[in-house]
């Protein structure tokens, strides 16, 4: 299982949005990120209809965050851009011909329930905090 670019770059974004403290433009982020602002513009999109950023336009206008990053996880962040975290097709109720009978699901459930536990429910708070810790 791989988390895709969006969701990386996502979390990076807040990131450096919270670092900046202040109102932060795409052309600040994109150099301090080393990634386009115009990619950048495309992620803010999903944060700011999740409700995590807000953007000011004008002259110095930029991002901000719209929420106490201690309430900002990563549970949050997968749901801003529609995503969902599994590791095989048949834990997202997808139709699966060995359903009842496959040895490795039980593998496969063990390893989301341990997402689900340890991993979505990280916060930005935690993140900036230098909290998160291997369980």
């Amino acid at each position: 299982m791989k988390i895709n670019t969006k969701i990386r770059y996502g979390l990076r974004m807040l990131i450096a949005i919270a670092q900046g403290g202040k109102l932060v433009n795409t052309t600040t982020l994109g150099e301090i990120m080393h990634v386009s602002p115009k990619y950048l513009r495309k992620l803010a999109g999903p944060l700011e209809r999740g409700g995590l950023i807000q953007s000011v336009q004008g002259i110095y206008g930029g991002y901000r965050l719209s929420r106490d990053p201690d309430t900002i996880t990563l549970q949050v962040l997968m749901d801003a851009f529609g995503e969902k975290v599994s590791l095989a097709d048949c834990l997202l109720g997808k139709k699966c011909e060995l359903r009842d009978s496959c040895l490795a699901r039980q593998v496969w459930e063990m390893l989301e329930a341990t997402m689900q536990k340890h991993f979505l429910p990280i916060s930005l708070g935690d993140i900036l905090a230098n909290r998160v810790k291997i369980p």
